[in-house]
């Protein structure tokens, strides 16, 4: 492992859709310093400590956990989308350098054997944690605007445990939408505050249960979301 993987730690391997929940909930009120105390009002088990790692090693945070001028600029209602992409690619590039900035291999075509010695080899890393964290890390790189391999990009799509939700707004491009990163906004939709609560009390998926118990899960899941997004009756 680098001296400088080293100091940041383990690269983050919590859900986009979690780190994304808690930027919203940022959105709203940003408080003076992130820790456990704040967290665990959002989430709890070893969620609060997994997103604690990432945050620090995003550079979101300093070392006394306040929130640094990245946060705060990702979170500005004021910063315009080009902006934010450029932020967040600065941010991508700062934290995946070994990736990124490897004149190694080129991470446009790289396959994702590459991509997984890279984070074993710099980051020490295996398994399903050395999974997350490549998931994580192209959802950062999606909405950063960095192009990745087609067969990075495969491999993480076809390891989705859950099918992914459907946009309800017509004419959106899967370009324009983003994965990690939440719109800056003043105000979140009281139906979708409604909905982040629902979720976090919805258990999450674990990679080590047998097949029967991931089999029930994924059926309580399917019904969670038709009772939350009803089929259209036919036209």
């Amino acid at each position: 492992m680098s001296a400088e993987n080293a100091r940041r730690g383990t690269p983050p391997y919590i859900s986009p859709v979690t780190f994304r929940h808690l930027l919203e909930q940022l959105q709203k009120n940003v408080p003076d310093r992130i820790d456990r105390s704040y967290l665990d009002e959002l989430h709890s088990g070893s969620t609060g400590t997994q997103i604690m790692s990432a945050v620090r090693y995003l550079n979101l945070v300093d070392s006394n956990n306040k929130p640094t001028p990245n946060l705060r600029f990702l979170l500005d209602g004021r910063s315009t989308p080009e902006e934010r992409t450029k932020k967040l690619r600065d941010i991508a590039l700062s934290a995946y350098g070994f990736v990124l900035s490897n004149t190694a291999i080129d991470h446009k075509t790289a396959t994702y054997a590459q991509i997984q010695e890279l984070f074993r080899d710099n980051c020490g890393v295996e398994g399903d944690v050395q999974r997350k964290c490549i998931k994580f890390f192209t959802s950062l790189a999606t909405d950063a605007g960095i192009p990745l391999s087609p067969f990075i990009n495969k491999r993480v799509r076809m390891g989705r445990s859950t099918p992914p939700r459907q946009s309800t707004r017509k004419g959106s491009s899967k370009s324009s939408r983003n994965v990690l990163v939440p719109e800056p906004t003043n105000k979140i939709p009281v139906h979708m505050e409604l909905l982040g609560k629902l979720l976090d009390k919805f258990p999450p998926f674990e990679s080590e249960w047998t097949v029967e118990q991931k089999t029930r899960w994924l059926e309580s899941f399917m019904v969670f979301i038709q009772k939350i997004y009803p089929p259209e009756p036919p036209k």
